[in-house]
């Protein structure tokens, strides 16, 4: 075995180890619309009930990846992933065995704290690889594959195997994936050499950024959790909505494999603010009263860019930061914007709001992403000209 401090962040197991560890941790989030159905139909929640058990689960996340941040500096980048992957891995076992609200409640936001550790690190990985676009899409349409298979499956799994049943075969995937470890980096000491693109930003230019991020995957997540019962909404048949969202997952991949395809070939932001627009464009294709096929055509193209964009927004705040820094802290931040979500959602819910209201919100929040983003771009690409 290599020593750690001689790994090569772009060799192809470290690589490997980073999509393979990001894959593990959105296990849950990538299936997020049937688990949040399953809530709903097997559990027999209601819709706001069922958006916060999601965000519960999404808090433990969020922490996780901002606690990520001040370990990364002190602790070895193994150590953190053992323990994470053994605590998502119990938070799962413990989520089939609770038998009340409370008890599963606790037991998704400790799977979350896992998760969280497992996500914050593998994009860390990633972000710190030459080419982070490629490698971003790469991680994107290996998980929209899973997610995919996994959405399309969740009616039958529900069937047969039950909640519980998917709960324990996501902890026994995790447990395997502590063979990856032995491919990470202790730490970025030994990684200092930055991407030719990135620039130092002051810190107000940084925290702009960021907010963008937040704007972006909040709208994410809002509308993310509650696909599956946007769908049931439209047709209350499990199944269908599940094929339509099967297909919306492969026009995710088609979205990742776009950015890989195009990202040594033009820029980062003019693609990102056009499939950011018209991802607003097909969520508002789901304000009127949509038929089954259009909230399929919706979903896809929504899904597709949201998988097109993510790569590029990544790219754009880490070149903002000269010592790797930036991709740690936009993890965090993205998140707590996808936490977020389904607590919104939540509120919006109990408040006596329905699937409309949250659509403005998220076509709203999308568009705001751009403009916020567009300023710090602007300044960043000053300075690199500059050189």
């Amino acid at each position: 075995m290599k020593n750690a401090s001689s790994i090569d962040v772009n060799s192809r197991g470290t690589i490997t180890a980073g999509l393979v560890l990001g894959t593990i941790g959105v296990l849950s989030f990538i299936v997020q619309p049937g688990l949040v159905q399953g809530f709903v139909s097997v559990l027999g929640l209601s819709e706001a009930d069922a958006n916060l058990l999601a965000s519960i689960e999404m808090a433990g996340i969020a922490i996780a990846t901002i606690l990520a941040i001040f370990l990364t500096r002190t602790v070895s980048w193994r150590v953190i992933l053992a323990a994470a992957l053994i605590i998502a891995a119990a938070g799962n076992l413990f989520s089939a065995l609770g038998d009340n609200d409370t008890s599963l409640q606790i037991a998704r936001f400790i799977t979350g704290i896992g998760e969280g550790l497992i996500i914050s690190l593998s994009f860390t990985i990633i972000g710190l690889t030459q080419k982070t676009e490629r490698n971003i899409a790469l991680y994107l349409a290996l998980l929209m594959t899973y997610g995919a298979f996994g959405l399309w499956g969740m009616p039958l799994a529900f069937q047969t195997i039950g909640l519980n049943g998917i709960f324990i075969i996501w902890a026994v995937l995790t447990l395997i994936a502590l063979f990856t470890i032995k491919y990470v980096p202790i730490s970025s000491a030994s990684q200092e050499e930055s991407r030719p693109s990135a620039v130092q930003l002051g810190i107000g230019w940084l925290i702009l950024a960021l907010f963008s991020v937040f704007a972006y995957n909040a709208a994410i997540g809002l509308a993310w959790a509650n696909l599956f019962l946007i769908g049931m909404d439209i047709e209350p048949n499990e199944q269908t909505v599940a094929n339509g969202l099967l297909i919306a997952q492969f026009a995710g991949i088609a979205g990742a494999l776009g950015a890989v395809y195009l990202s040594d070939r033009i820029g980062s932001f003019w693609p990102f603010s056009l499939g950011v627009i018209v991802a607003a464009v097909c969520i508002s294709f789901l304000l009127a009263e949509p038929s089954i096929l259009i909230f399929g055509i919706a979903v896809s193209g929504f899904n597709a860019l949201w998988n097109f964009t993510l790569p590029y927004l990544l790219s754009i705040v880490g070149d903002m930061d000269s010592k790797s820094r930036m991709m740690t802290l936009a993890i965090a931040i993205q998140m707590v914007g996808l936490g977020s979500g389904p607590y919104l959602a939540s509120k919006l819910f109990e408040s006596g709001f329905g699937f409309k209201e949250m659509e403005i919100i998220t076509i709203v929040a999308l568009v705001v992403s751009i403009v916020i983003l567009a300023i710090p771009v602007r300044i960043h690409s000053i300075h690199l000209k500059k050189r």
